[in-house]
């Protein structure tokens, strides 16, 4: 086996993009996030990482990381030994990892792998799901209509996204809010949902070849249960589908069957599982 790493995405692309795209629905995280490093986003100050593994030319594995978020895996189910050759090189250049994504098998095998060499405990910090949509099933009898965002609601905004992440990650608080609004306004991806106002929003931050990732579903308590969130990510994926995206992805917390519900119900189909897990000791 061979590791190599990059000094830039475009260099792990070359390798990675054409076997990462043979299951593009499954890798869009990975994929989406070098992509936009590529395409010039910054998510950090320190540099971000690339590397892959490889056997006899083919790749097998492959690891990104873009401080100061978690190590997101890649690696063939029947090539778990290629996780063994990613820890060892991680601990000889002393990184310190502050968890890892995957999906389920693959990251479990290499924490397992990680806690056993450095003895750094870990924790399931979320239990996740891929689905990906192909075809709309709209609700029906839900008041209001999708529109852009606009400027004037950008403080509104602002203030959910605050809550989308404090209930989707509280444990990574956003550091400027206002700019992640502002990025998903400037790629013309963030919708809301109109009912006399807005109600409810959704966007999309970030894509692969043929597919689009939707992402910052949030409805504020208020107005919760009136099937806002269902249309306004119903319509928002007519929209990506209709500007010529394959297919639809997003990620779902597998503690919050509601939401799950939501996306089933509407034409999203379960990939596979994933997990985010965290190094350390778990807080009470």
């Amino acid at each position: 086996m061979k590791l190599t790493t990059y000094s830039s995405a475009d260099g792990f692309l070359d390798v990675a993009l054409q076997p990462l795209l043979r299951d593009e629905e499954k890798n869009n995280l990975i994929l989406g996030i070098s992509m936009k490093v590529r395409d010039g986003r910054k998510y950090g100050e320190e540099a971000p990482l690339f590397l892959t593994v490889q056997d006899a030319d083919e790749l097998i594995a492959a690891a990104i990381r873009t401080p100061p978020y978690n190590m997101i895996l890649h690696c063939e189910d029947n090539r778990l030994d290629a996780l063994d050759v990613i820890a060892e090189h991680f601990i000889e250049i002393g990184h310190q990892l502050p968890g890892a994504n995957g999906t389920v098998d693959v990251v479990s095998a290499f924490v397992d792998k990680w806690s056993q060499r450095t003895g750094e405990s870990a924790f399931v910090g979320m239990e996740q799901r891929i689905y990906t949509l192909t075809e709309v099933l709209p609700p029906t009898n839900v008041s209001g209509h999708m529109r852009w965002a606009r400027e004037e609601d950008v403080p509104t905004l602002v203030k959910w996204f605050l809550g989308f992440c404090e209930e989707a990650v509280p444990d990574d608080p956003p550091a400027n809010p206002e700019k992640n609004v502002r990025r998903f306004m400037a790629t013309g991806k963030l919708a809301v949902w109109d009912n006399g106002g807005m109600v409810s929003m959704t966007g999309s931050s970030r894509g692969t070849p043929s597919g689009a990732a939707v992402s910052v579903v949030y409805t504020p308590p208020e107005h919760r249960c009136k099937g806002y969130a269902s249309g306004c990510v119903a319509a928002f994926s007519q929209w990506l589908l209709d500007d010529g995206n394959r297919f639809c992805a997003l990620y779902t917390d597998l503690s919050n069957p509601t939401s799950n519900k939501i996306y089933h119900n509407l034409g999203y189909r379960p990939v596979v599982d994933c997990a985010m897990y965290l190094f350390g000791e778990a807080k009470e």
